[in-house]
């Protein structure tokens, strides 16, 4: 009966060593992810909705390419989309999907969405970490829809979060140091905001797990959503210099 038992630890103790030794091999094998060789920021503002006639992330997101040959970004950092999207549910997905699917992918670069859109009771700016999976309208879109306690995206978890997995108060504690009167937020609102950011993040997720396991990049995609104040707040200049920090900033942590 000794020799049985040892015989049976014996061969328990093999088969643990065995089983660490495979362990051992395939994260001895598995490829290091490295960080993306160049960041490709899109960057989408919204025009006129109801209160708001004159939307000022319309006018940023116009001038900012041409304002952006004044004030290069790093030779390895490109803005190669900007577009204004309509204030609707439909309407934003749409133009959202339209942008992605003329983007061109290149090895070893990753792309970041970020989102502008206006909180016109605002003082300040905000970098949204994350967006829910509920659309409550609190008025009618640009399309006529005003959705109450409805899901952005059918068959994930109704009222859920989505995160940017960008250091976010990172960025923001680096931007305010640099003078920017800047917090995080966890509450986007449940508008089309809200709606667009859910859906950005949520094509990126999608995006992000289609990569293969031999991928040299941990991630393709991801997306930011930024809160601007009125231009009464802060005017034009001001807020085309904070979006071009909040890129270099973020490009900062990529790279």
């Amino acid at each position: 009966a000794g020799r049985m038992a040892s015989s049976r630890v014996g061969l328990l103790v093999a088969a643990g060593a065995g089983a660490a030794l495979a362990v051992y091999w395939v994260l001895r094998n598995r490829k290091a992810k490295k960080k993306p060789q160049q960041v490709a920021f899109a960057i989408t503002g919204f025009g006129r909705f109801r209160g708001v006639d004159d939307n000022p992330t319309e006018v940023l997101v116009k001038i900012f390419p041409s304002w952006l040959k004044k004030h290069p970004l790093p030779p390895n950092v490109t803005v190669d989309r900007c577009q204004i999207l309509e204030v609707s549910g439909v309407g934003a997905r749409e133009g959202l999907q339209m942008m992605r699917d003329s983007c061109f992918e290149q090895t070893g670069q990753m792309r970041v969405w970020v989102h502008l859109g206006v909180d016109a009771r605002s003082k300040t700016f905000k970098l949204e970490r994350c967006a829910w999976n509920d659309a409550t309208f609190r008025v009618p879109d640009e399309r006529g829809w005003e959705p109450q306690n409805e899901s952005v995206v059918e068959g994930e978890k109704k009222g859920g979060a989505l995160w940017s997995k960008m250091s976010l108060p990172r960025a923001c504690s680096s931007l305010a140091r640099k003078g920017y009167s800047v917090v995080c937020s966890k509450d986007p609102g449940r508008f089309v905001c809200n709606w667009l950011y859910y859906c950005s993040l949520s094509m990126c997720k999608a995006r992000n797990a289609t990569v293969a396991s031999d991928c040299e990049l941990e991630q393709l995609e991801d997306a930011v959503f930024v809160h601007v104040p009125p231009f009464d707040v802060f005017d034009s200049e001001s807020q085309l210099s904070f979006v071009h920090s909040v890129l270099d900033t973020l490009a900062r942590q990529l790279l």
